[in-house]
């Protein structure tokens, strides 16, 4: 496939993918166009890239987030460096059918693909060697998903969804639907929950792990969903539906918590859980803030919720959760966008954090000097880090007017 780069898309997007350390989406588009972007800058890694000749269906993340694999109705299967967006290798062109999903196993070499032909291959992607294949039952309406590890693949079917081991190439189980049919579907990411958009425009909650065939219903739909995606943490399921709605449910609950945004899709969370990202209508990445819902308590300051911020983030995203405790810059307020110069994680209000950060994590080994007296200062580890021995406590306000380095 040539690697040809094109100036611009202006084509829907159709399928995307998020870095595991949630800094990088890839998107691919309905003419065969592969997009990279920063998340946070909105910028493109590279130039966008002439992948396949026909829709990309599917695109995926391997677990090292080094590799990029996509899947297109063109019958081939691409993979691409992440950050140079170069192609690895030749297409893979084991398939006879349009390929529907892809996805890779979490050693980041072995992938699993699926076309509309029925035939299911696990493959290396080093070498492009078929380990194994099967067959599975799957309808017209060509719809299927895989799990996180790649383990489990569920198609759908005019007897309902059978969920398939792709190890032992084996069904597990079929989840049998005698209702409305199934639009779309996602499972979490522990592979234990799966969530089904149906045509009688309601969302509904599957365990897979039980027997019961009771599926709770998530109450707010009113059209039909044609996007599902679950949160990190299996507390909120966010679907779009036909009329452009982005709604997001509480699981606990089973409510809508928020239903204020609109995209066409595709979706899904940044690592963390705490924002969605969707493409804009120019084709960049988007970000919205998940509402809170309860969580375990932290006991590091800058995990605390955020209550300042928009709901609606346009860019500026790098959440505490998914980068290990120190934010990058904080999400722009509705209708401003964060200015694309200098690299993230460098506006004044990072930095602020990231030298309280420090603070705290040298706290434990701060000693009270001997004659000190207490100031008064409801902030007394920013008075304790910046009073120096032999030296007067000087006035906390100081530290908000720090030179650049």
């Amino acid at each position: 496939m040539s690697n040809a780069q094109v100036d611009d898309v202006h084509d829907n997007v159709t399928s995307l993918s998020i870095s595991p350390d949630g800094k990088h989406v890839a998107f691919g588009a309905i003419d065969g166009t592969l997009t990279l972007w920063h998340v946070d800058r909105r910028r493109h890694i590279c130039a966008p890239i002439n992948a396949h000749e026909s829709i990309i269906n599917s695109v995926c993340y391997s677990a090292d987030g080094r590799l990029i694999a996509s899947a297109s109705d063109d019958e081939k299967i691409g993979l691409w460096d992440a950050i140079s967006g170069r192609s690895l290798w030749r297409t893979f062109t084991s398939h006879t059918d349009g390929v529907l999903i892809v996805g890779f196993m979490m050693d980041s070499r072995t992938l699993i693909s699926l076309s509309r032909d029925r035939v299911v291959l696990v493959w290396k992607a080093t070498t492009g060697e078929v380990e194994r294949q099967f067959r599975i039952s799957l309808d017209a309406r060509s719809l299927a998903t895989l799990s996180k590890d790649g383990r489990k693949l569920l198609a759908a079917h005019m007897g309902g969804v059978t969920v398939w081991n792709t190890v032992t190439a084996e069904s597990s189980m079929t989840i049998t639907l005698n209702g409305p049919m199934v639009l779309c579907m996602a499972l979490s990411q522990d592979s234990v929950m799966v969530a089904f958009g149906m045509a009688d425009k309601s969302i509904h909650i599957r365990n897979l792990e039980n027997d019961e065939a009771h599926s709770p219903r998530l109450e707010g739909c009113t059209n039909l969903p044609l996007h599902v995606a679950w949160s990190s943490d299996g507390r909120t399921v966010s679907s779009v539906a036909q009329d452009a709605t982005l709604r997001v449910w509480s699981v606990e609950s089973r409510t809508c918590v928020s239903e204020s945004h609109r995209t066409m899709g595709p979706i899904t969370y940044t690592p963390g859980g705490s924002f969605i990202v969707c493409p804009s209508d120019d084709g960049s990445p988007d970000t919205w803030q998940v509402p809170q819902t309860p969580r375990h308590p932290s006991t590091f300051l800058l995990d605390l919720p955020a209550t300042t911020v928009s709901m609606h983030c346009t860019t500026g995203v790098t959440e505490s959760d998914a980068f290990g405790g120190t934010s990058g810059d904080v999400p722009a307020t509705s209708g401003e966008r964060a200015q694309p110069e200098g690299p993230p994680g460098r506006n004044t209000r990072s930095r602020i954090r990231l030298f309280f950060s420090r603070i705290l994590r040298r706290l434990p080994t701060l000693r009270k000097k001997p004659g000190e007296t207490n100031t008064g200062c409801e902030n007394p580890v920013a008075v304790t880090s910046e009073t120096r021995r032999g030296e007067p406590n000087r006035d906390t306000s100081q530290l908000h007017r720090r030179p650049r380095p």
